[in-house]
């Protein structure tokens, strides 16, 4: 067996997606944010309050790095954090209005992104994509996971 780089599943991946951030990252500083900031936002509006350790899940961003992250959006008027009022440990974090509001200004431009990567695809490939990715993800990710694969199909 011949190994070749240019067909090695993890070096397209990365190599798309290293890629494929580099240009929204830049696009982002338009709006005041960065990438892990706007998975963050994406995520509560898509799934609204969500607690801190779920909101890791969701966006794979490690735990402690999105509290930072956390802070700093609470900073800027873009998230509230909050503790639980049923597990006092938990800290739930939302969108507030003004999160919300720019968030859905951004979702016009992430859907031009989306686009842009999947130009020249017809509709059955790009869900034939997203299916092998979501597949693709819950190999990699393991079982402890999967749950949340299926729910938020990521």
């Amino acid at each position: 067996m011949q190994f070749r780089l240019g067909d090695y599943v993890p070096y397209l991946l990365s190599r798309a997606g290293v890629s494929l951030a580099n240009n929204v990252s830049r696009e982002l500083d338009q709006f005041g944010v960065s990438l892990p900031m706007w998975r963050v936002m994406a995520a509560l509006l898509d799934e609204g309050e969500q607690r801190l350790g779920d909101l890791a899940r969701l966006t794979a961003i490690e735990l402690s790095t999105l509290s930072r992250i956390a802070a700093a959006m609470e900073a800027r008027n873009l998230v509230t954090r909050r503790r639980s009022g049923q597990d006092a440990r938990a800290v739930l974090i939302a969108l507030t209005p003004e999160g919300r509001r720019k968030t859905e200004s951004i979702v016009p431009r992430a859907l031009d992104w989306e686009n842009m990567a999947v130009a020249g695809m017809s509709e059955e490939e790009i869900c034939i994509l997203k299916g092998l990715l979501h597949r693709l993800y819950g190999n990699v990710v393991g079982p402890d996971h999967l749950g949340v694969i299926e729910k938020t199909g990521t």
